[in-house]
């Protein structure tokens, strides 16, 4: 049985990766249009997008969104636009580079 390791493989710009968010907010009729606001402000669209209503009565919205090509600036730019929107009670951030395997 052999065993794989994955590598990060570098892209054009090293410093680009997909950036994620994971937002909590009190879910209202604006909710899904406030939290895309930021992106589309910036020209932006996200290649990955999913919302839910949660909570026993359903006052509650997880959305998840990544954003390829993006940068550590530009991630903390839409991370704290994020935060001080309406509604939003969490945001939080990670990144992903692409993998290849052995």
């Amino acid at each position: 049985m052999s065993s794989q390791v994955g590598r990060v493989v570098a892209t054009e710009n090293p410093k680009t990766f997909t950036a994620c968010f994971s937002v909590v907010a009190g879910s209202d009729a604006n909710t899904l249009s406030r939290i895309l606001e930021p992106f589309t402000k910036r020209g932006l669209t996200p290649s990955h997008v999913y919302a839910m209503r949660t909570g026993s009565e359903m006052d509650t919205m997880h959305v998840d969104l990544q954003l390829p090509g993006a940068d550590g600036e530009t991630l903390r730019r839409l991370a704290n636009d994020l935060r001080g929107l309406y509604l939003v009670q969490t945001v939080l951030t990670s990144e992903k580079g692409l993998v290849e395997s052995d």
